[in-house]
């Protein structure tokens, strides 16, 4: 399928001006929006410049869309961080009944 998926997108999908939705994707290629989570994630993990925006997915028209689309990426992982680390630190609301180690996940030396 993400043959056919990358044909499709190389074929009407190239450039952030011709971004296509999810939902798009879906109906027209017949899978779920896991699997097209799924597809694109494996063809970045090739190396092919699959982007992203609001309005959607693109195949790269060049350089500028995808460093715009690593650095909405590197945002997004930011953000995931800081979500994590406020559940790591939330786990000191809970306390350890059971005698088990209690695992710092995350944590540097210092804040153990």
């Amino acid at each position: 399928m993400g043959n056919e998926f990358l044909k499709y997108l190389k074929e009407y999908h190239v450039g952030k001006e011709k971004a296509v939705s999810s939902a798009y994707l879906e109906n027209k290629l017949s899978i779920s929006s896991r699997n097209v989570r799924k597809i694109v994630n494996q063809l970045r993990n090739d190396g092919v410049p699959i982007c992203s925006d609001e309005n959607g997915y693109y195949y790269a028209g060049d350089t500028d869309e995808v460093l715009n689309s690593i650095y909405q990426m590197t945002s997004r992982i930011k953000e995931i961080a800081r979500a994590k680390n406020g559940l790591v630190k939330s786990l000191q609301r809970f306390p350890d009944n059971s005698g088990q180690l209690i695992l710092q996940i995350g944590c540097s030396e210092e804040e153990r």
